[in-house]
């Protein structure tokens, strides 16, 4: 009697182990689901975001026109870009008025380049300088706001401008102190001088663009 009445109790405990158990690994499973949901509907509504996003047209009638389109560029690449660290706009402005005549050069007609942007990799498709050497190109884009991305990407990456991420890390907000930490972005001895009076120049007789 006593066996049987052991057995029983036994059984009953099983019975309560396996149920508990069970419902435990169901909930888990059931909550894991659950969040699995919710990150795949986010990832979802941030896609929907981003495809409503299109490349925009890039114009350059005049100066203001192309202010007006790098500035789509780089909205577009802010919201459709995960992860983008934002740069100086007045730099970036200027630098594409500069090294991009304005988005009237050669190599920003022909090859889309605003920036002079270099490759060493000649398999890679590129433009030649009249004087070059052959052992540099001028990269060659699909799109202009590809550039705009590649600058973005050197200044954010590049072991050159520690500097210019460390004035931002701090918190930095005159375009002028940035200006002096374009050294290795060429060689002429009065860039500075050249990226500076472009900015001042912006500031006085240009509208420029917002940047969200």
């Amino acid at each position: 009697m006593i066996q049987k009445i052991k057995t029983i109790l036994y059984t009953l405990m099983f019975v309560f182990i396996v149920t508990f158990i069970g419902t435990i690994y169901y909930t888990y499973n059931n909550s894991i689901a659950k969040e699995q949901e919710q990150i795949s509907n986010e990832v979802a509504n941030t896609l929907e975001v981003i495809t409503d996003w299109e490349k925009p047209d890039f114009e350059r009638a005049n100066n203001q026109t192309f202010i007006n389109s790098v500035g789509q560029c780089v909205n577009y690449i802010y919201n459709t870009t995960t992860d983008v660290i934002p740069v100086n706009f007045e730099v970036l402005l200027a630098q594409a008025a500069l090294e991009s005549g304005w988005g009237n050069s050669r190599f920003a007609l022909e090859g889309k380049n605003l920036f002079g942007i270099r490759t060493y990799n000649l398999t890679e498709p590129h433009m030649l300088p009249s004087n070059n050497p052959k052992k540099w190109g001028v990269r060659v884009y699909m799109h202009e706001c590809d550039s705009v991305q590649h600058y973005i990407d050197i200044l954010n990456n590049g072991g050159a401008y520690e500097k210019y991420r460390e004035l931002r890390d701090n918190g930095e907000t005159d375009s002028l102190k940035y200006v002096e930490t374009l050294g290795a972005y060429a060689s002429d001895k009065h860039y500075f001088g050249k990226i500076k009076g472009i900015i001042k120049k912006l500031r006085e007789d240009y509208e420029i663009p917002t940047i969200k």
